[in-house]
C-alpha cells in the first residue's frame, strides 16, 4: 500500500484535524442515552444450559487470542519491535482476553450494568492497536500515546456510566471514542508508509473484520431471520475476533526469525572473538 508523497508534518496536521474536527461535531450534539432495545439481541437460544448461549459462546476466539497474543508480545524479541511497541500489543491483547470474559458476562443477563464490563475492555483494544499504528506509521517513538488513550478510552465508558446513574445518558465520548479509532486506523494506513510494509496487511485485515463486525451488529435480527440459524451479533464476535488471528500468525513468524538472526549474530561474534584470542596467543 503507498502512502501519500506529502511530507509528515503535513500529514500529522490533516490527521490532527480530523481529531479535532469529530470532537468539536460531537460537543454540539446533544446527550445520546443508551437505548435499553440494544439488550434485546435476536438469538436468545439456550444451549447446554446457557442463556443466549451463541452471543456468550462466540466470545471464545477473544480469550484464545488473547491468551495468545499475551505470549508472543510479551515474549517478542526486541530485535523486532522498538522498544514502546510491545507494551502496546500487551494492552491489546489483554484487552481482547478480558473482552471474552466481559462480553459473555455481559450477554448472560444483557443490562446496562453488565454492558460496563464489556466495553471497559475493548476501549484497551482500540487503544492498543491505535497505539501501534501510530508508532509504526510516524515513526515517531510516543511512549505516552498509550497511556493517553488508555485513559481516554476507559474515561469515555465511565463518563457514560456517570450519566446513566445519573438519569441523562450520554453515549457521545464512547461513540466518538470508537469512532475514531477506526477513522485514524484507516488515516494511518492509508496516508503513512509502514516501517515493515510486510506487516500492512494483516492490520487491514485487522480493522476490515472490526469494520465488519459493526456491520453484523448493525443487521443482527436481520440475519437471524434469514435462517435462524446464527445471529449478526454473534458473526459480529466471531469476526472481530478472528480479525486478529493474522497478526498473531505475523508476529509469531518475524518474532522467531528476529530472535533465530540474534542467534546468529552472537555465534558470529563468539567465533570472531574465539579467533582474535587464538591470534593473540599465537603472538
Amino acid at each position: 500500500m503507498r502512502s501519500s508523497t506529502h511530507p509528515i508534518s503535513a500529514r500529522l496536521i490533516v490527521l490532527a484535524l480530523t481529531v479535532i474536527g469529530a470532537i468539536v461535531v460531537t460537543a454540539t450534539l446533544k446527550p445520546i442515552p443508551q437505548p435499553l432495545t440494544y439488550h434485546q439481541f435476536a438469538d436468545a437460544r439456550q444451549m447446554f444450559g446457557i442463556p443466549r448461549a451463541c452471543d456468550v459462546l462466540s466470545n471464545l476466539p477473544f480469550v484464545v487470542v488473547g491468551i495468545a497474543g499475551l505470549v508472543l508480545s510479551v515474549g517478542t524479541n526486541r530485535r523486532f519491535l522498538d522498544s514502546d511497541v510491545p507494551a502496546a500489543y500487551t494492552t491489546m491483547f489483554t484487552g481482547l482476553l478480558l473482552t471474552g470474559f466481559g462480553s459473555a458476562y455481559y450477554h448472560l443477563s444483557p443490562d446496562n450494568y453488565r454492558l460496563v464490563w464489556d466495553r471497559l475492555p475493548m476501549t484497551l483494544v482500540m487503544a492498543g492497536f491505535l497505539s501501534v499504528l501510530i508508532m509504526d506509521r510516524t515513526k515517531r517513538r510516543v511512549p505516552w500515546i498509550l497511556p493517553l488513550l488508555v485513559v481516554l478510552g476507559i474515561g469515555s465508558v465511565l463518563n457514560w456510566r456517570w450519566s446513566e446513574v445519573h438519569g441523562h445518558g450520554d453515549l457521545r465520548w464512547y461513540a466518538l471514542f470508537q469512532a475514531l479509532a477506526i477513522l485514524t486506523g484507516l488515516l494511518l494506513l492509508v496516508m503513512f508508509r509502514a516501517q515493515r510494509s510486510e506487516g500492512t496487511g494483516v492490520l487491514v485485515i485487522a480493522i476490515s473484520s472490526n469494520v465488519t463486525a459493526k456491520v453484523f451488529e448493525l443487521l443482527d435480527k436481520l440475519i437471524y431471520h434469514l435462517g435462524g440459524i446464527v445471529s449478526g451479533h454473534t458473526l459480529k464476535h466471531l469476526s472481530a475476533g478472528l480479525g486478529f488471528v493474522p497478526l498473531l500468525f505475523w508476529l509469531g513468524v518475524h518474532s522467531r526469525k528476529a530472535l533465530n538472526d540474534g542467534l546468529e549474530i552472537s555465534a558470529k561474534l563468539r567465533r570472531t572473538n574465539a579467533m582474535i584470542h587464538t591470534n593473540h596467543e599465537r603472538g
